[in-house]
């Protein structure tokens, strides 16, 4: 009789997967179909936003171009020697001057030297304090 009823409760339990297996049936093709169908809506539009950013990154970028390119001569700078020849005046590409005396003019980039290492980055009639590293006084 017990073995009646472990067969009874193993049937139960078979037909009982069964019907769960019944119930998880696998969608039809229509319904993967419009699964399909909304995911593909969905990154059209995920798409479409992420054009409309990048299009909004290039304007910016445009407009920075445009910034950097009316800024960019001012950055531009050369020595200017006097009359003397000495180069002591530093000029950028708009034309506005600044002197470096006590400094002289650096000719890699064309402005002034801020700290001396040698005598030789002093204007005409300058030199290195010996006292003071980097600083260029009268002589």
């Amino acid at each position: 009789m017990v073995a009646g009823v472990g067969a009874l409760a193993a049937g139960g339990l078979a037909l009982a997967q069964a019907q769960r297996q019944m119930t998880i049936a696998p969608r039809s093709a229509a319904a993967v179909s419009a699964v399909a169908v909304d995911q593909g809506v969905a990154t059209q539009s995920q798409i479409k936003a992420l054009q409309g950013r990048m299009l909004t990154l290039e304007h910016k970028v445009t407009a920075l171009q445009a910034t950097v390119g009316k800024i960019q001569p001012a950055l531009s700078f050369r020595c200017v020697a006097g009359s003397h020849g000495e180069t002591t005046t530093s000029m950028n590409s708009l034309g506005v001057a600044e002197s470096c005396v006590p400094y002289a003019c650096a000719p890699i980039d064309g402005r002034c030297v801020s700290t001396a290492r040698t005598s030789a980055d002093c204007a005409p009639g300058y030199a290195m304090a010996p006292l003071q590293p980097g600083v260029c006084i009268a002589e």
